[in-house]
């Protein structure tokens, strides 16, 4: 009997450390903290967090200068030279957002390798994934209509790729990228949506952090959104 009221204490315990709670205005979803590592799943509501610091830092240093490098090599060596083009007023810096409980949140992840992010230049498109940052050459660029960006692309991990950013919010900087490529693995085309927040609005957006000291988590388990859909939806 003893040992049956342990085991459910012990559940109720666990159970207690995952629970969504408040602590000093702060929201948290997960907060365990043991002799090991501090690990905490929150809201964080100060719009000078570093933690938008983070998902939105574009320095290249370290181990992204060679990737970065590497790209732009590649592209050379196909004379593929950046040609300047006119963006017009679309946003140059993005990152992913993520719909968390149904509500849309800039996400800060537990490992930054499955974060992603995107920079455009005049000349250049580059892709920031856990790998590094990647130079894609534009082939061809057009403004569809007032909320809709379509880009044709060239590097090293893609032969052809078409990019297309679709606004479904431009006042919060809020949009959708349409991904198209062929995989020649899978000897198919792919195509994959992914929700962006315009990097000069996303402090208006809430920011939901995952982090831990001195151990990595997994990420968390997102709503499934069908951003097709939505995206194929006239604004």
């Amino acid at each position: 009997m003893i040992k049956i009221l342990f085991f459910f204490l012990s559940l109720f315990i666990y159970g207690a450390s995952f629970a969504q709670f408040k602590q000093n205005d702060t929201l948290f979803f997960v907060r365990d903290k043991n002799d090991s590592f501090y690990h905490r799943i929150f809201i964080d509501t100060n719009k000078k967090s570093k933690f938008y610091s983070y998902v939105s830092d574009f320095t290249i240093e370290n181990f992204d200068i060679d990737s970065y490098k590497r790209s732009l090599k590649y592209l050379y060596s196909k004379k593929l030279f950046p040609k300047k083009y006119s963006l017009e007023n679309l946003s140059r810096e993005w990152v992913m957002l993520e719909t968390y409980k149904g509500k849309i949140y800039v996400y800060s992840p537990a490992d930054f390798y499955f974060h992603y992010k995107v920079k455009l230049t005049d000349s250049l498109f580059i892709d920031w994934t856990g790998e590094g940052p990647e130079a894609m050459y534009i082939q061809k660029f057009n403004k569809l209509n007032s909320s809709t960006y379509k880009f044709i692309l060239k590097s090293q991990s893609s032969q052809h790729r078409e990019l297309t950013i679709k606004y479904i919010d431009k006042e919060k900087g809020i949009a959708i990228f349409q991904n198209k490529y062929y995989d020649p693995y899978l000897k198919k085309m792919i195509q994959q949506y992914q929700l962006m927040g315009d990097v000069r609005k996303m402090r208006n957006i809430p920011l939901l952090v995952n982090t831990c000291d001195n151990q990595k988590q997994d990420e968390l388990e997102f709503d499934k959104i069908d951003y097709a859909g939505i995206f194929m939806k006239p604004i």
